[in-house]
């Protein structure tokens, strides 16, 4: 394997000339640096991280920590994240919950952000990460921890949604999905924030994926008093809960109107496009990479950062029809 000595000696330059010039140092000469790398990847060099970490302290190497990938949303997010680092001259490492501790152990990474998930037991989690002895911060967590932390306004998000059903006179909403405390709470508080009564019926059970959200709507029973709308827990559920609703016979959204939590670019492209509230993944990713950079070079941060949702405006809602009939 072809050494940065190697590639000096070839493009007669020095040993130190070659580092700067890999690592995009801005005092290196453009034409010496495109010198350097047309010789680097002419002999297929590549960077070895041990040897980086020994002679600058360095990986260079962010590790992003989630608890599971079945949910488009991570991939995104990751996606997003992974580009934002790398504007910022660092790559990422994606592990799976637990495993992240002896990863970043063996590779010395210069941070990790971890996504906010339930924890059996989070203290002990929280205790086994801080032994890594590296700058890391909570992502989209809705808690407080005394460490800098991205948050999501989630009970904002939810108040949106509602609000801007009620505006084309829904006054049933309905939520879909019980298992995030904070989305329901903040489902409760938009719904006493709009005047609206909340009616436990119109929490259909569901946990996080797309078959939960077919199923909840395939065994529930409508009746006249059911909700004429209905806010999803997540991408997954509400695309689950468009699919019941399209097989039962129901026209999205001029008999049921649909608003998905999560933003996802596929929500556009379901059978119906769906209307949709969350935070912008571009912007959250980019204020991830922003914020743990600073702390990796131990700059001062004001936390948290408190990422608002947006409401993403398709086909999926629509006027109620009582409030169509009673102005005919």
């Amino acid at each position: 394997m072809i050494t940065i000595k190697d590639i000096a000696k070839l493009a007669g330059v020095s040993y130190s000339t070659v580092s700067k010039a890999l690592n995009s140092d801005p005092r290196i000469k453009p034409a010496t640096r495109q010198k350097v790398l047309a010789v680097a990847e002419k002999h297929q060099y590549r960077k070895n991280i041990m040897a980086q970490q020994l002679s600058t302290g360095r990986s260079n190497i962010i590790g992003f920590v989630l608890d599971e990938l079945s949910n488009p949303l991570f991939s995104n997010i990751s996606g997003n994240l992974h580009t934002e680092l790398k504007k910022r001259g660092y790559q990422m490492i994606l592990v799976v919950a637990d495993d992240g501790l002896d990863v970043f152990s063996q590779l010395r990474v210069d941070g990790c952000i971890l996504w906010d998930y339930a924890l059996d037991n989070r203290d002990a989690f929280w205790k086994k990460f801080a032994t890594l002895n590296m700058p890391c911060f909570v992502l989209g967590t809705d808690e407080a921890p005394n460490s800098p932390y991205i948050k999501i306004d989630r009970k904002e998000g939810i108040y949106k949604a509602v609000e801007h059903l009620k505006s084309l006179g829904h006054s049933r909403i309905g939520f879909i999905g019980n298992s995030q405390n904070i989305k329901l709470e903040g489902y409760r508080e938009a719904l006493q924030r709009t005047g609206l009564e909340f009616d436990h019926r119109h929490v259909l059970p569901a946990h996080s994926s797309w078959e939960d959200g077919y199923f909840a709507i395939r065994n529930y029973t409508f009746e006249p008093d059911s909700p004429t709308a209905f806010i999803g827990l997540n991408n997954l559920v509400t695309r689950g809960a468009l699919r019941a609703l399209l097989e039962a016979g129901y026209n999205v959204p001029n008999d049921i109107s649909l608003i998905g939590y999560d933003d996802l670019p596929d929500m556009q492209y379901a059978e119906v496009a769906l209307t949709t509230i969350g935070p912008p993944l571009d912007e959250l990713a980019a204020q991830a990479a922003e914020l743990i950079v600073s702390l990796i070079r131990n700059e001062q941060v004001d936390y948290p950062v408190v990422i608002q949702p947006k409401l993403n405006h398709r086909h999926s809602t629509a006027i109620c029809r009582q409030r169509v009939s009673e102005h005919q």
